[in-house]
C-alpha cells in the first residue's frame, strides 16, 4: 500500500503549497515523499507554516482512490554477490517442463475435501498448464537452474517433458 502511494506521489506535478498570508507555492520538482517531508522540515526552520500532507486535497484525492495491486517482486540485485535471485513461491507452486511449459495443480484442491464428490475430487488431483503469457512471468521469476532441465528417478512427469506434436519441440524425426 505504502509501495503505490509512494509512486501516486511522485507523479503528482505540480503539487500547490498553501502558506497563512495567501500565497500558494508551486513545488515543479518535487518526486518523493521524502523531498516533500525535507522541504516542510526546511520551510519550518524559516519560520513559514508547515503545509501538511493531509490537508492537501490533490494528494488525499488519489489516496482514497488508490487500489493495492498484487505485486511479484524479483530481486534484480543480492547483496552478496549482485546476482538475481529466485522467487521460492514460483518454485513451490508450479513446475517447469524440459521443453519450456508450466504446469500446476488446481486451485484448492486441499480445501474442504470432505465435501466434494470422488469425481470432483480426482479432478482436482490433474495438473493444468499455465498459459503463455504466465509462463513468460515465471520464466522472468526463476534463474537459469530452474530452466534447465532436472532428471529424477522414477518421475511421474516423465511423459510430459518432451512434446511431439509441436514441430519446435520435437526430438524425434517425422517418419513422412
Amino acid at each position: 500500500m505504502f509501495r503505490c502511494t509512494l509512486s501516486v506521489i511522485r507523479r503528482l506535478r505540480p503539487i500547490l503549497v498553501p502558506y497563512v498570508n495567501g500565497t500558494t507555492v508551486t513545488c515543479n520538482e518535487t518526486r518523493s515523499l521524502s523531498t516533500i517531508m525535507n522541504r516542510q522540515h526546511t520551510l519550518n526552520n524559516i519560520g513559514l507554516s508547515r503545509p501538511a500532507l493531509i490537508q492537501n486535497k490533490q494528494i488525499l484525492d488519489i489516496c482514497n482512490r488508490i487500489t493495492p495491486l498484487s505485486v511479484r517482486t524479483v530481486t534484480k540485485f543480492s547483496l552478496k554477490r549482485g546476482k538475481r535471485k529466485t522467487v521460492k513461491a514460483a518454485v513451490r507452486r508450479f513446475l517447469r517442463l524440459d521443453w519450456g511449459g508450466w504446469i500446476r495443480t488446481k486451485v484448492g484442491r486441499n480445501k474442504k475435501i470432505w465435501k466434494k464428490s470422488q469425481p470432483q475430487r480426482r479432478r482436482l488431483r490433474q495438473h493444468v498448464f499455465c498459459n503463455a503469457t504466465q509462463s513468460t512471468l515465471l520464466d522472468k521469476m526463476v534463474t537459469k537452474f530452474w530452466k534447465k532441465p532436472k532428471y529424477y528417478v522414477d518421475d511421474p512427469y516423465a511423459p510430459y517433458h518432451t512434446r511431439e506434436e509441436f514441430h519446435i519441440t520435437r526430438k524425434k524425426p517425422t517418419n513422412h
